[in-house]
């Protein structure tokens, strides 16, 4: 059975007024396993270098320029393609969210201002949807704020974006953060936010019926829930070969990153009814004490939110992918699944780093390891898992049937290399301030951005074409202002693709450089490729 929690019970009134009720303080739990981090900086070490072969064969079939957007820190911006439709939504020059709209077949804009503009918060990311009848939903620039939220009143036309004030509840849409928008299998569109603040909140999904142009609350009570004194970092639910969606979690105490504790974990088919890994049913809302515990590392214990994923092993089986603080306090890298042991999981580490990061500052962080991606399955039945170092991306290749590491390497490119190089000259004036290099951003076009969503490193199989919004900015500044910053920088949909993405037509959507049939588009793509070979 999946392991629970132990706790002492005192009855308190939760913190979010609308879910008031009788709540479970849960004591702060130590492991006699788990170090506190050690003195020494976080050191990776150093890996074989990747063989370029591996890169995926895509080449630049066109850019498309989207316009000026703000770059003085980073902040997530979006993209998203349905059918021949793509809508880009950014920060302008000046700040403001801005929504743009082409078809794919155009390289002209048509774009729409929104009620909205950005500080210096990082958090403030912006995602995007479209629904089964083809009207845009936006959501953006929130951390703790009043719901900000818009939708088009016509299919394809920006120009009718409207706010809305509010979905279902107003007393649940005044402190809202990390907002996600879902699919269901049937097409349903599905909104999920944090109502609440670090350290205090509840998980809310609401659902949309085109029929009524109507938002509705897809449960009577939160999925996951604080109860007044923690809230859950939850990343999206992805749907599994099972047909399940799986969703990883961990609880965190206060604002402050290293309160961050128990990595967790449910699943469902429909987003209302869950059950833990054993296919126990999961009575709502799902607490900590009631958490399925993929690994019950303590406050301290080296485990943050954003760095939790779960992936897919050859047999469907969830696979977790965290950190946590080693026992002689080292930063390590794990991976979960589930097993038939006492507490339902088997925990394997696989990285073998010395010294530790420590991320016990408020703010948005300069992460010194990110575990932004799932476990990827490879075609021989193992498992790929990407994570950075110190801004370095290498990649662990782990057996599919152990789960035991088999070698650690430098990750081989995702995009080439004109792609991931920084072309802006700015030099930010030394001061006391975070992320002051320059740095290029790129998301994919699913419309999802953020804290909980890393952009596709891979085309998928079959894949011949891979639409990417790629931008420079300075880093995240924990949120703070800076003194001077870079002027607005370029941004573009980079059209990635294989000489397939040329065939039934496809070279007449690409102008720069533009074609003039198939074949010229076709021998544009192996001309690329034996550049790249040499």
């Amino acid at each position: 059975m999946p392991h629970r929690l132990s706790c002492a019970r005192r009855t308190v009134v939760a913190g979010v007024a609308a879910f008031a009720a009788v709540a479970t303080l849960t004591t702060i739990f130590v492991s006699s396993a788990q170090a506190e981090p050690n003195d020494l900086p976080l050191n990776c070490g150093t890996v074989p270098d990747a063989d370029p072969a591996d890169a995926p064969q895509e080449v630049i079939i066109d850019t498309v320029s989207v316009g000026d957007t703000w770059a003085g820190h980073y902040v997530g911006q979006s993209m998203v393609t349905d059918g021949d439709d793509q809508y880009v939504a950014y920060y302008g020059s000046d700040r403001v969210l801005t929504v743009a709209h082409r078809k794919l077949d155009s390289h002209q804009w048509t774009k729409q201002q929104l009620t909205s503009t950005i500080d210096w918060d990082s958090h403030n990311y912006i995602t995007v949807k479209t629904d089964r009848e083809g009207n845009l939903h936006v959501a953006g620039n929130m951390h703790n704020d009043e719901l900000r939220y818009w939708r088009t009143t016509t299919p394809g036309d920006v120009t009718t974006l409207q706010r809305v004030a509010h979905m279902t509840n107003p007393e649940l849409e005044s402190s809202v953060t990390y907002p996600v928008f879902l699919r269901l299998q049937d097409g349903t569109l599905v909104f999920r936010y944090r109502e609440g603040s670090s350290g205090n909140g509840v998980d809310i999904y609401n659902a949309y019926d085109e029929a009524t142009d109507q938002w509705r609350a897809l449960l009577e009570t939160p999925v996951l829930d604080g109860e007044g004194e923690r809230n859950a970092y939850a990343a999206k639910p992805r749907l599994g070969p099972d047909g399940d969606y799986h969703m990883v979690w961990v609880w965190r105490e206060t604002g402050i990153a290293s309160t961050s504790n128990t990595v967790s974990y449910a699943k469902t088919t429909d987003l209302i009814s869950w059950s833990d890994s054993a296919d126990t049913p999961e009575p709502l809302p799902i607490t900590r004490a009631e958490s399925d515990a993929v690994d019950p590392v303590p406050v301290d214990g080296g485990v943050i939110n954003n760095n939790v994923q779960v992936g897919f092993d050859a047999d469907g089986q969830p696979v977790v992918a965290y950190h946590k603080y080693d026992e002689d306090g080292n930063t390590q890298v794990y991976v979960a699944r589930p097993d038939d042991s006492e507490d339902g999981w088997q925990r394997v580490q696989v990285s073998d780093w010395t010294g530790a990061w420590d991320f016990s500052q408020p703010g948005t962080l300069v992460f010194e390891v990110e575990i932004y991606w799932a476990p990827e399955l490879t075609d021989d039945g193992n498992l790929r898992l990407d994570v950075t170092c110190h801004g370095d991306a290498r990649t662990f290749v782990i057996d599919g049937q152990s789960l035991e590491p088999i070698e650690e390497i430098a990750s081989p490119p995702t995009v080439p290399d004109s792609v991931a190089a920084v072309r802006s000259d700015y030099e930010h004036p030394p001061a006391d301030e975070n992320g002051t290099e320059m740095q290029v951003n790129l998301n994919d076009d699913s419309g999802d951005a953020g804290s909980f969503h890393a952009r596709r490193l891979l085309p998928q199989p079959g894949e011949t074409r891979r639409d990417l919004l790629r931008w420079e900015s300075l880093g995240e500044n924990q949120d703070r202002p800076r003194a001077t910053w870079p002027d607005p920088q370029p941004l573009e949909v980079v059209v990635l693709g294989t000489k397939e993405a040329c065939k039934n037509g496809g070279w007449r959507t690409f102008h720069n450089p533009g074609f003039r049939n198939q074949g010229e588009c076709v021998r544009h793509v192996v001309h690329q490729l034996r550049e790249r070979r040499g």
